[in-house]
């Protein structure tokens, strides 16, 4: 029910949407709407009146079904308990039976009745078999009764009693000997009269079945008076076959309601058996029988259900009393069957006729797209001409189908039509003329765009790379991934600039070229010299005549080349050769192009080779610096006299002997820290860290340790070197302080010297002064002044 609601929701959605976009429909859609709206809203009128019909009366028909089911469910019924009352009535008129009773003397003492009794359950209970009740199981009574019970399987368990209650011949064993205290034989004796008794379903706890407990008098031979009563348990078996028979469809199954809320109903065992079982009726059931109709649409266990119900009855007179006792059990008998089953007709029939309907709907739809497309073709056709004229094709024109209004709409439209073509004729052919020219610049455009993204991809590149042989092999493979060369070759010249020295190529020709040592002749050897002697890019489209690889087994299928200057400050410093195996491959516009990744590869290759220079001297000026570095220390441990300190427990003092060892010295050449840790040997525990200024060694630190079994720890060792770090750069400090200070304290003496000098205004003073003074800053020393003989003519000091 829900996907109806769903989809009778979409269908009005999608109708509002139909008419509210009405009018923007095509005329032959509307059309066809229309003619599939009527079709549909007349064929599901049809179908639906057909359906209410077909409803209505295979409701009926189901109604008249179930009714007859029911009640010929309870006649059958009713017609077996007759039966089996009517058997055992012509049992209790045997002859036998009646000599065997009236040849008994009953006992009418109570207590010793009830005495026998209370043996017998006694027996019953222990399991055994006393002498009274084989007296009674084995008697000629017994043996006919015995023999009825064969012929009629049904009858479970049969017995007789006398007017008084005791047993007197049984079939089998009963629960008790007493039987005037129960309420079937009450009634079946009747104060004497004697009646029919059936009872309701009950489980017999002697038989242990389901069954109906049915009693009759016996009377004596002349049928006036009661002298025993005659009592069978008839298993409730006989009535499955009635209750199976009762089951329409595939869901229809028949019951049987009992008037103290119970009913009986079949029950599919685990092991494929069908049995009949007694349990508590439904309350809806229950309530739906109090309206006593025999025929219901209602709904049980939340399943509409059809419900029909008859009378347990017969159809022999009522005034027999075997009828009556039929009747008075009350028993009702239902037939249910679910109403999709029942009614499974009317949905084949409602699918049929769903079915037909869209079929009529489809050929209605069918000629309603013919007759549309018959009516609306000449204006479909006018409307298809008219979009390609508006689309430009102004040489289609309209067929004049017939002599009406669509006709004469043709024949306008076409002398209209022809006029536009008239005055757009020149100015299409322009329009053509400018579009080419458009298409051939986008596609220069786009080719240059393209190139100068590449450009910019090697560019950046090539201005990572700092050394020139990875720089040159990086280009020319750069270049022919990016362009699609098949070979690219760079050119350096030599330093006398007369020949172009292959450097690097990417084929596997440039590679066999690059190991004979290729190179060409500047101004002499093919497109390449002749760049490399005026600066300018050249192209050769025909490499037959200008190829500097003419006729070379290592470039067989070059068809294109072009050159290109590698110019630095107007400087030509190389040549970048490209080759291609299309012929016409290159353009002036493509030597300008690439004429900008040239001067960039220029730029990489100087500043290359700048980087290398810069490099070289990095190392000549760290080279020097060591030197000097080492000349300082050496002065500064001279001018000091000492070569180091040594710091022990009991004080410090200087070293101005160099100390030797083995470990002192492995740490000066290899410039790494030595830790040496006991051995047990004559080895003292010791850490040997290298001083180091700058990377270079100045000095060794020796720490031992004052307990021969001293293990250094990583702390210890990363102390050690963090305080060399340290003590270089103090040290350096240090040094650079005291020759600075020498060097002020030399220079303030010199400006002492200079300055006395110059107050002097004779040439002998001046030389009395210097000499004077020289000697006072240089104490002890003979201090000589000698001037040339060529300048003056002598005197000495």
């Amino acid at each position: 029910s829900a996907s109806i609601v769903v989809t009778a929701v979409l269908a009005i959605i999608y109708l509002g949407i139909i008419f509210y976009r009405f009018r923007q429909y095509a005329l032959q859609t509307k059309l066809i709407i229309t003619f599939i709206a009527l079709s549909i809203i007349s064929v599901s009128a049809v179908a639906f009146a057909i359906n209410r019909l077909i409803l209505s009366e295979l409701t009926d028909r189901v109604n008249e079904q179930l009714t007859e089911v029911a009640n010929t469910s309870a006649n059958s019924i009713g017609k077996e308990l007759t039966s089996q009352v009517n058997f055992l009535q012509i049992l209790a008129s045997d002859s036998l039976l009646r000599s065997f009773l009236e040849s008994q003397t009953p006992n009418s003492d109570l207590s010793e009745i009830e005495n026998l009794d209370r043996q017998w359950r006694e027996a019953v209970a222990a399991n055994n078999t006393n002498q009274l009740m084989r007296s009674i199981l084995q008697n000629e009574a017994s043996n006919v009764l015995l023999e009825f019970k064969s012929n009629f399987p049904s009858h479970v368990e049969v017995f007789i009693t006398d007017i008084y209650g005791a047993n007197l011949a049984s079939t089998d064993i009963t629960s008790d000997y007493y039987q005037a205290d129960e309420e079937w034989w009450q009634r079946a004796y009747n104060n004497g009269r004697g009646a029919v008794f059936i009872s309701q379903p009950i489980f017999d706890r002697s038989t242990e079945t389901l069954s109906l407990q049915m009693a009759v008098p016996i009377f004596d031979l002349e049928n006036t008076n009661v002298i025993g009563i005659l009592r069978t348990s008839v298993n409730l078996e006989i009535i499955t076959p009635i209750l199976e028979l009762g089951r329409p469809g595939e869901t229809g199954r028949t019951e049987i309601y009992l008037p103290d809320g119970r009913e009986l109903e079949l029950h599919l065992e685990e092991d494929g058996e069908i049995e009949l079982e007694v349990e508590d009726a439904p309350l809806d059931i229950i309530e739906i029988l109090k309206l006593n109709q025999p025929f219901m649409d209602t709904i049980h266990d939340g399943e509409l259900v059809l419900v029909s119900q008859a009378q347990l009855v017969t159809e022999v007179d009522l005034e027999n009393e075997t009828e009556t006792a039929v009747q008075n059990l009350g028993w009702r008998v239902v037939t249910l069957q679910s109403r999709d089953d029942a009614l499974e007709t009317v949905a084949n029939v409602s699918r049929i006729s769903q079915l037909l309907g869209l079929a009529a709907i489809a050929v209605a739809s069918l000629l309603a797209v013919i007759m549309t497309q018959y009516l609306t073709r000449p204006i479909a056709r006018l409307t298809q001409i008219a979009e390609r004229v508006s689309s430009g094709d102004l040489q289609a024109r309209a067929e004049a189908e017939s002599p009406d209004e669509i006709g004469a709409l043709a024949n306008s439209f076409n002398r209209m039509t022809n006029q536009i073509s008239e005055i757009l004729l020149n100015l299409e052919k322009r329009v053509a003329e400018r579009t080419t020219d458009l298409e051939i610049a986008r596609r220069q455009s786009d080719k240059r765009a393209n190139q100068l993204l590449a450009i910019g991809e090697i560019s950046k590149f090539v201005n990572s790379e700092q050394k020139v042989d990875t720089l040159l092999s990086l280009v020319t493979r750069l270049v022919s991934e990016r362009f699609g060369f098949y070979h690219t070759g760079i050119f350096l010249l030599d330093d006398t600039k007369q020949y172009a020295i292959l450097q690097a190529a990417n084929s596997e020709g440039g590679q066999a070229m690059l190991r004979r040592g290729h190179k060409l002749r500047v101004g002499e050897s093919g497109i390449v010299g002749y760049v490399a002697k005026s600066g300018e890019p050249r192209i050769a489209l025909d490499v037959g005549l200008d190829a500097v690889y003419f006729n070379n087994p290592d470039l067989p299928i070059t068809r294109s080349e072009m050159a290109l200057p590698l110019k630095l400050r107007d400087e030509v410093i190389g040549i970048l050769d490209v080759q291609s195996e299309k012929p016409g491959a290159f353009t002036e516009d493509d030597a300008n192009t690439l004429n900008i990744l040239a001067d960039q590869i220029a730029i990489a290759i100087d500043n290359a080779r700048l980087f290398s220079q810069t490099q070289t001297t990095l190392s000549e000026v760290q080279a020097l610096y060591r030197q000097n570095l080492q000349e300082g220390w050496k002065t500064f441990s001279r001018e000091e006299g000492m070569v180091g300190f040594n710091q022990s427990l009991s004080g410090g003092k200087k070293l101005t002997e160099p100390v030797g060892s083995a470990e002192i010295q492995q740490a000066l050449n290899r410039g790494e820290t030595m830790v040496i840790q006991p051995n047990g040997k004559s080895e003292e525990p010791a850490i040997v860290v290298p001083i180091k200024l700058r990377g270079q060694v100045i000095g060794v630190m020796r720490i031992k340790a004052p307990d021969q079994a001293k293990q250094w720890t990583t702390n210890e060792i990363n102390l050690s070197e963090a305080v060399s770090e340290r003590l270089s750069l103090a040290l350096e400090n240090a040094r650079l302080i005291q020759e600075s200070q020498r060097q002020v304290i030399k220079e303030q003496a010199i400006s002492e010297i200079t300055s006395k000098i110059g107050s002097s205004i004779n040439l002998e003073n001046v030389l009395q002064t210097a000499v004077e003074e020289l000697g006072r800053s240089i104490p002890g020393s003979e201090v000589i002044i000698k001037l040339k003989e060529d300048n003056v003519n002598g005197g000495s000091a």
